[in-house]
């Protein structure tokens, strides 16, 4: 991890000084284009003078005068074309001198751009950092800090994207009129032409973060918080509600409006909207969530303290503030992905943005951590107030060593959910006492599992209890439960064995729905591809024929000029542009017909369940890949394939093909050009469903086995 110095430099030379880059850049053009335009200047009077000179001379009866001579570029012009030289020339300077005067334009914006943009990112790390700060001082003043940066950031960085994206515009136009200034030569085309596309790539990729922006303004509502589990009301567990409401009265915290119990997840709180699995009823209001397995086998004094906890963040307005937190916390995500998204595209032109809003993030999230600790403390501690600090202590070490045995008798019945007993609470605490608990020593570094918020580790809330973690402690923990432990349920409940069995068939209904529908997920990607081969030929003829014609169109302007000639120019200047354009005709034309007569040959052929390569021995089966990277080049893709070294090796076949092996390394390198009807993007997608396809297919087939029955 870099260094916190180190880590600011890096910052502010990202997000301040690349802008400001930008504006030195501007002001060093600046400077460049007086001088440029006052030189073009003195070029066009310096001519308009030498025209004048020879319109002076020149024979007034029309009579060519070949003492007059003009020298521009190197050649030297006489007699009546030395005068319309010169005025040509006059005339391009004037052309160019009103272009010089309109570039000067160009250094303000760069300037302006970067200007901006710097100050915009000063702006935005001071008042991150000041606001973040604040907030640790409270958490209104951290909502209400987060809350403003939630408005203001998007805009900030819409402006400094739109600052950015003008000044690099400006200077890289203003460099392109350095190449108009010398000529459009092939070279400077090319250059104007790769300017073009930075121009044109940067403006769309600016377009598209403004518009991802923009939608990240809009409101923001969370998703239901998912819960595999069943309210449970007071008549079905007596006891259990008389002490929620007892402990909450105690501590003088509300009271949950619904209690829901289930065999998955960890104790909480909640006071968003949740959708209840399977089923998918809707709860809203202050909701408390109980696992059955944990109330099997903790004590009574360690479930008080854990609900006493829960209740706590009732009390301390917890649950409220993270509702109110979540949707200021998602829209500045969002914006963050507007800007990443197009980041690539803008040549790296967006960082600046990008790294200042992940400034900001990382700001209010240590904030936000500072006052996760806090009140988990301050929860512990209303939880301690009403049991006993042991009881609080003995409940977080019990909580995490209690949990493998509940996951692995979950996952076991996950895995087969028609094997699995009927009451999987009971078998839980079978397990448990088959097998014992965990160490509760080796979850001291771990934080509590929770479905929206953050918990610090055991180790440091046992010790903000006052609590010595010390050998009687952990032994008390670590106790394994006793076989009748399942008993204390009908402290809670009227009836605890059928809700037992009632929840064990809502997580096996769930298991069973999960299954269906990944099973029928996988059909689908394995039937995504059929079951015929499916051939990739290569797509000459769009480049045979685009050959042809230009070979064709150098050929007509042959014939122009072997029987118009070129007017103005010397017929042995005449003649070598007469044999250019025929060797380009016939080079042009030579090159398509080559091209055309290899029609459209095989590349791939893309079977169910392999590669089939042309120059390969065998099929390259798609379980056999250990690895596939793509590379777009100018003539298609290369293919690469990585097989393991258990996979038999293939071999080369006889005659010319571009595939190349390395049996070193294991790879197989596969130059393949576009396939008809394919772009490279489409290229990889369908690569990638016959990889899914084929997976898919084995992931089932493994399934069909397992559920085979054993010969008697």
């Amino acid at each position: 991890m870099p260094s916190r110095p180190r880590a600011l430099v890096g910052l502010v030379a990202t997000t301040v000084l690349l802008p400001l880059a930008l504006l030195l850049v501007g002001l060093w053009e600046g400077r460049r284009g007086l001088d440029d335009l006052a030189a073009v200047m003195a070029e066009h009077d310096r001519l308009a003078q030498v025209v004048a000179d020879l319109e002076a001379r020149a024979p007034r009866d029309g009579r060519p005068d070949f003492r007059l001579q003009f020298r521009h570029d190197g050649k030297l012009y006489g007699g009546p074309l030395a005068v319309a030289k010169a005025r040509e020339a006059r005339d391009g300077t004037a052309t160019l001198a009103a272009l010089m005067d309109w570039r000067r334009a160009l250094p303000p914006i760069a300037v302006a751009g970067g200007a901006v943009a710097a100050g915009l990112s000063l702006l935005v790390l001071v008042a991150g950092a000041l606001l973040a700060r604040r907030g640790r001082g409270s958490r209104e003043a951290l909502v209400g800090g987060f809350s403003l940066m939630r408005r203001l950031l998007p805009a900030a960085l819409a402006l400094q994207i739109v600052a950015a994206t003008a000044a690099f515009v400006a200077v890289v136009v203003f460099e392109a009129g350095l190449l108009v200034q010398g000529g459009l030569t092939g070279d400077g085309m090319k250059l104007i032409g790769i300017a073009a596309v930075a121009v044109g790539a940067t403006l769309l990729a600016a377009g598209g973060a403004l518009l991802g922006l923009r939608r990240a303004l809009d409101a923001f509502e969370p998703d239901p918080l998912p819960i595999l589990g069943r309210p449970i009301a007071p008549a079905e567990a007596p006891g259990l509600w008389r002490l929620v409401e007892g402990l909450a009265e105690r501590m003088g915290a509300l009271r949950p409006e619904a209690v829901v119990v289930g065999l998955t997840g960890g104790f909480f709180v909640t006071a968003g909207p949740v959708e209840l699995e399977p089923g998918g009823a809707r709860l809203a209001g202050r909701i408390l969530h109980l696992p059955l397995p944990s109330l099997a086998v903790m004590r009574g004094d360690e479930t008080a303290a854990i609900i006493a906890h829960e209740l706590a963040h009732y009390a301390g307005g917890d649950t409220a503030y993270s509702q109110r937190f979540l949707p200021i916390y998602a829209g500045v995500g969002r914006s963050l992905d507007a800007v990443a998204a197009r980041e690539r595209g803008a040549l790296g032109l967006f960082g600046p943005s990008l790294r200042l809003g992940l400034f900001v993030m990382e700001r209010f999230h240590l904030a936000v951590r500072h006052w996760s600790r806090v009140r988990e403390f301050a929860a512990d501690a209303a939880g301690a107030a009403v049991t006993s600090r042991d009881a609080a202590a003995r409940a977080l070490l019990r909580t995490g060593a209690v949990a493998p045995r509940i996951a692995e008798t979950l996952a076991a019945a996950a895995e087969a959910p028609d094997a699995a007993p009927p009451d999987l609470v009971a078998a839980v605490l079978d397990h448990a006492v088959a097998r014992g608990l965990d160490d509760p020593a080796a979850h001291l570094e771990t934080g509590q599992a929770h479905p929206t918020d953050t918990h610090p580790p055991t180790r440091d809330r046992i010790g903000a209890l006052g609590r010595a973690i010390d050998a009687d402690l952990l032994a008390a923990a670590g106790l394994t439960p006793p076989p009748h432990a399942l008993g204390q349920l009908a402290a809670y409940f009227a009836d605890p064995a059928g809700l037992c069995r009632s929840a064990t068939a809502d997580f096996l209904e769930a298991v069973r729905a999960r299954d269906a529908a990944f099973h029928a997920h996988l059909e689908t990607t394995a039937a995504a591809v059929g079951t015929e081969d499916r051939v990739l030929r290569a797509n000459h003829r769009p480049r045979g024929l685009v050959l042809a014609a230009a070979g064709g169109l150098f050929g007509v302007v042959a014939l122009a000029i072997a029987v118009f000639g070129i007017p103005g120019m010397l017929p042995r200047e005449a003649t070598v542009v007469l044999v250019a354009s025929l060797a380009l005709a016939v080079l042009m034309l030579g090159a398509g017909a080559l091209v055309l007569s290899r029609g459209e040959p095989v590349v791939l052929v893309l079977k169910p369940d392999g590669l089939a390569v042309p120059g390969l021995d065998r099929t390259i089966a798609w379980d056999d890949i250990a690895d596939l990277d793509m590379t777009g080049n100018h003539a298609g893709i290369v293919t690469r394939v990585l097989l393991p070294p258990e996979v038999r090796w293939p071999e080369r076949r006889p005659g010319r093909h571009a595939v190349k092996l390395d049996a070193k390394r294991r790879i197989v390198t596969v130059p393949v050009p576009l396939p008809r009807g394919l772009d490279r993007q489409g290229f990889a997608d369908l690569i990638a469903a016959y990889r899914a396809a084929a997976e898919a297919r084995r992931i089932l087939a493994g399934a069909s086995a397992r559920l085979e029955p054993e010969p008697a």
